[in-house]
């Protein structure tokens, strides 16, 4: 995609006005309507604009997701990029996060990939053997999922690419012991009930596929990756929704079982 299209047509008013807005909805978990005009991003450039004032405001980032990017019915780009943040970043056996509509935990199993070194921005293009040669063995982990819109609010792709893209936070667990792997069954066992298997598949068919795009689209949009970083690359089993206060165990594939429990924030 051509960095031309990511030029902003907002103001720089503009801009930190609609992420102050969005900055105190995730602060607070909240959701709420679209932002009111003239604060509504309707163009890609304006909503990644206000995204990294967001990034720039509310958290250190400590990573990022990402997918491929795409077109929609019509034609139009769409890019899948969000922050990662400390504030945001948990681990252990104990997960807490902000409760759905319905009072429950969402998350989206993941791989996530540690940064090794720094990545400074650029306007050539890193080969994918040298974006791969940057990235230590990945880490299971668990994208937290929430909108800052409401369900019926009519929320579009720039709305939510500047909200993050349901992101509100990332559970980071082990490191993976075997291979990576595109698919496999994971299987989740809450205490005292019977066990749920998911045929998990990576919708790329490969875990590492967005991470050259991803680095390369940053280095061109001018924003450094540090090493330590973790970047998630688009969910196994799409989005589970599960209780809060259940011990589950959780088996990728051949990889040891670890235990989890959600707690709402």
């Amino acid at each position: 995609m051509a960095e031309s299209c990511f030029t902003p047509t907002f103001t720089a008013e503009q801009i930190n006005a609609a992420a102050g807005q969005l900055q105190q909805r995730r602060a607070l978990g909240q959701s709420g309507d679209l932002l009111a005009e003239p604060l509504r991003p309707l163009l890609l450039a304006d909503a990644l604009a206000v995204q990294l004032k967001v990034a720039q405001q509310y958290s250190k980032v400590i990573g990022w997701k990402c997918g491929m990017p795409s077109q929609d019915a019509n034609g139009q780009p769409k890019i899948v990029l969000g922050p990662l943040y400390q504030v945001e970043l948990q681990q252990g056996t104990r997960c807490a996060q902000w409760p759905s509509a319905q009072g429950l935990a969402r998350v989206e199993p993941e791989y996530a990939y540690p940064l090794l070194a720094d990545v400074a921005p650029g306007a050539d293009n890193l080969s994918d053997h040298d974006v791969f040669a940057l990235l230590g063995k990945p880490h299971l982990a668990l994208e937290l999922i929430q909108s800052r819109y409401q369900t019926d609010a009519g929320a579009q792709y720039p709305d939510q690419l500047a909200d993050g893209l349901f992101n509100q936070g990332l559970w980071l667990g082990p490191t993976l012991i075997g291979p990576e792997q595109s698919h496999f069954d994971l299987t989740l066992t809450p205490v005292g009930q019977p066990s749920v298997t998911h045929a998990a598949r990576h919708p790329n068919d490969n875990p590492r596929a967005p991470l050259p795009w991803l680095v390369n689209f940053l280095r061109a949009q001018g924003v450094p990756l540090t090493a330590g970083q973790v970047i998630i690359t688009g969910s196994f089993a799409g989005v589970l929704e599960l209780p809060f206060g259940s011990d589950i165990r959780w088996q990728f594939g051949e990889e040891p079982a670890f235990q989890l429990s959600f707690c709402p924030r």
